[in-house]
């Protein structure tokens, strides 16, 4: 379908968005969306605390448990950019969402935001029922960046065996940090790359890291059958007019064809960041209570 006029309109109003990205402007605090609590506190990695910032919801403890990475193409991106999202997905849902400040590039290199979002992770795991959860009830979720994060995350606790997650929420993930646009195999960045708000040359390179058997913890879909097969439940988003549209389809292809619990929601008329661009659009809400419907759903 067309691109949604009202995305149209500000591009034509604002045209080095289309490869700059488009700026959000948080509403003010009294504005957002309530929960009963917020806290900021820091997970101890040893080498350094890593910022988190927990959203507890209106309903009774025990609460399903959501690990949320924000985007920001692994350089820009923080609690506060993606505050109203885990506000929204918290007051919702009622799942407790524990957002993670990983460290970005260029200062900290990967794997920095990698290893911080896997100690959060498992810090959230074995503290659960300090959080008022349970350790069998914890999910990770992120947009974009945030969503590559996640899923790697997940295939790293299945080579590891440090924990199980109960479900993964990949919101427009990276999923193939391979750069080519011209010739690509996804023909969507070709088609869409630096015209709708995201350029991906400019952003992947920063979560480039290791060797060749990290690849799966880089470029997930390059990650084999035998690990996809052990992956949680999944939800992912893709927007018609985001450059990674093609590869996160084919990431959910790859995961339904190892027998994993997938469901793919493509947003027509949209582009990469939809969810965090155009509050009070259909997809925006849409997105959201889809979200959370899935978090709270049975296995």
């Amino acid at each position: 379908m067309p691109l949604h006029h009202y995305i149209e309109q500000y591009f034509q109003k604002y045209p080095d968005a289309r490869w700059k990205g488009i700026d959000v402007d948080n509403p003010p605090l009294e504005k957002r969306p309530k929960v009963l609590n917020i806290e900021d506190m820091t997970v101890n990695a040893g080498t350094h605390q890593i910022p988190i910032r927990i959203y507890t919801p209106e309903e009774s403890a025990p609460y399903p448990l959501h690990v949320f990475f924000h985007g920001g193409s692994y350089i820009n991106g923080s609690l506060e950019s993606h505050d109203v999202s885990c506000r929204l997905i918290c007051s919702l849902s009622g799942v407790k969402v524990i957002a993670v400040d990983y460290r970005k590039a260029p200062e900290h290199p990967a794997p920095a935001a990698f290893q911080d979002c896997y100690t959060v992770t498992k810090w959230v795991v074995d503290n659960a029922e300090q959080l008022g959860g349970n350790q069998h009830n914890v999910s990770v979720g992120g947009s974009s960046a945030g969503g590559n994060l996640a899923t790697c995350v997940a295939l790293k606790s299945i080579k590891t065996g440090d924990f199980n997650l109960a479900k993964q929420v990949l919101h427009y993930p990276a999923t193939d940090l391979d750069e080519k646009i011209k010739g690509s195999e996804y023909q969507s960045r070709d088609l869409y790359n630096a015209k709708y708000g995201v350029d991906i040359t400019q952003s992947q390179t920063h979560l480039k890291h290791g060797k060749q058997e990290n690849s799966p913890f880089i470029s997930p879909i390059e990650a084999t059958s035998d690990m996809l097969e052990k992956m949680p439940d999944t939800l992912i988003f893709t927007a018609e007019y985001d450059p990674l549209c093609d590869e996160g389809e084919a990431y959910a292809e790859k995961l339904k064809e190892a027998g994993v619990n997938v469901r793919l929601v493509r947003f027509d008329g949209d582009i990469h960041g939809f969810m965090q661009y155009f509050p009070g659009s259909p997809d925006y809400m849409r997105g959201y209570d889809i979200t959370s419907e899935f978090l709270i759903g049975e296995q």
